[in-house]
């Protein structure tokens, strides 16, 4: 009989728990989902993996028992991750977290057969679930027989995870967006001023548009639809002209500047480049162009805190629940979603086939732009 420990009693497992890249609201009470499921329903041991990817590549491990007494009401109401996370997948520029091996795919499926793992949780976003189809591909190619028994949950601010209508962590970035948007609001108009305001997203631009929708922004710029700086400078004077002294104008870190060229910072001890300054740099050519004061401000991580909203809380305990089940049914290699409302899973081939990007014809952008919102050139 072939030896592989999907073969095991459904009552003597042991499953994995890792976070991987940046954190959001929402992760730790999907940790909280698994780990109650699987005590409660199946009497499973669950371990938690710390530090991300990071936490099973070093020796010695980073691992933790997770308990029902451990993942108390703290993991229903906290942002952040309590296992911690780690956005740098591949080797160190810097810091080493202890003796590594030389090829992290080894490391990984070693780790795995160590802590004697019948299946690993991996939560992440689309680079997270990238990593994971690369190990799975390794182990595949070199034990078929003993193949690396895993599922994902999407998490992520942007979500930019395709075929999952929504991911972890989204709605409540939504709601740090909006909240800020509408103290800005009043700002605004108290000192008759145009405020350009920055949001994370990525290379997508589903938290500018729906937060701009739903606090009445007057202008949303995202990367998937390009925009003329004259045009947009001219739908902001008409507004001061006819309808009010203010306007907000919300920006996608990811939009490039008129002259095409993308903001990008060396931020972080790693020296990793990422989005952050076409706020300011547009409020700079505005100035130029608009007859009012003109201030930027950059929202940054604050989006990836806050205490979760409902619709996140919900689609954790979702999550947690059918990864379970899953396991339970030694159905692996899944990445789990949510698709016209009903849970489902795709396979991790679909899954980061390709970032999920807002439709320039579809209905955000309509409603957008049928609300006299300047979308940019379509």
């Amino acid at each position: 009989m072939m030896k592989n420990n999907t073969h095991k009693s459904i009552n003597n497992k042991t499953i994995g728990v890792l976070v991987s890249g940046g954190d959001c609201s929402g992760l730790n009470l999907t940790v909280r989902s698994i780990v109650r499921h699987a005590i409660k329903t199946y009497n499973w041991r669950v371990i938690g993996i710390q530090k991300g990817y990071w936490g099973i590549w070093t020796r010695p491990m980073q691992t933790v028992d997770l308990t029902i007494e451990k993942c108390d009401y703290r993991w229903v109401t906290s942002g952040g991750i309590f296992l911690g996370s780690n956005k740098n997948i591949g080797p160190p520029k810097f810091a080493d977290f202890g003796k590594t091996f030389p090829d992290l795919n080894d490391a990984f499926c070693q780790g795995y057969k160590a802590l004697g793992l019948d299946a690993i949780i991996v939560i992440g976003g689309d680079g997270s679930l990238r990593k994971l189809a690369e190990i799975h591909n390794y182990q595949k190619q070199k034990s078929p027989d003993s193949p690396l028994n895993f599922l994902a949950i999407p998490k992520t601010i942007d979500n930019d995870v395709a075929y999952t209508d929504l991911a972890i962590g989204h709605e409540t970035a939504l709601d740090v967006v909006i909240n800020a948007i509408d103290n800005l609001q009043s700002t605004a108009e108290s000192h008759d001023r145009v405020i350009v305001v920055e949001v994370m997203g990525k290379d997508v631009g589903h938290i500018a548009l729906k937060g701009g929708i739903a606090a009445s922004a007057d202008a949303i710029l995202i990367p998937e639809i390009p925009y003329d700086i004259n045009k947009l400078a001219e739908h902001i004077n008409k507004i001061f002209r006819k309808e009010k002294q203010y306007a907000i104008v919300v920006v996608s870190e990811s939009i490039r500047t008129p002259e095409g060229k993308a903001m990008k910072k060396t931020i972080g001890a790693k020296e990793q480049e990422r989005y952050n300054g076409i706020g300011a740099e547009l409020a700079l050519i505005l100035k130029e162009k608009v007859s009012a004061e003109i201030r930027s401000v950059s929202l940054g991580h604050i989006q990836r805190g806050g205490t979760p909203h409902i619709k996140d809380r919900l689609l954790a305990a979702r999550f947690g629940v059918h990864a379970v089940d899953l396991i339970a049914k030694n159905q692996f290699c899944r990445v789990l979603c949510v698709l016209n409302g009903r849970s489902g899973d795709i396979s991790i081939a679909d899954a980061t086939s390709r970032i999920q990007a807002v439709d320039p014809q579809g209905e955000m952008v309509h409603i957008a732009r049928s609300l006299g919102i300047y979308v940019g050139e379509l």
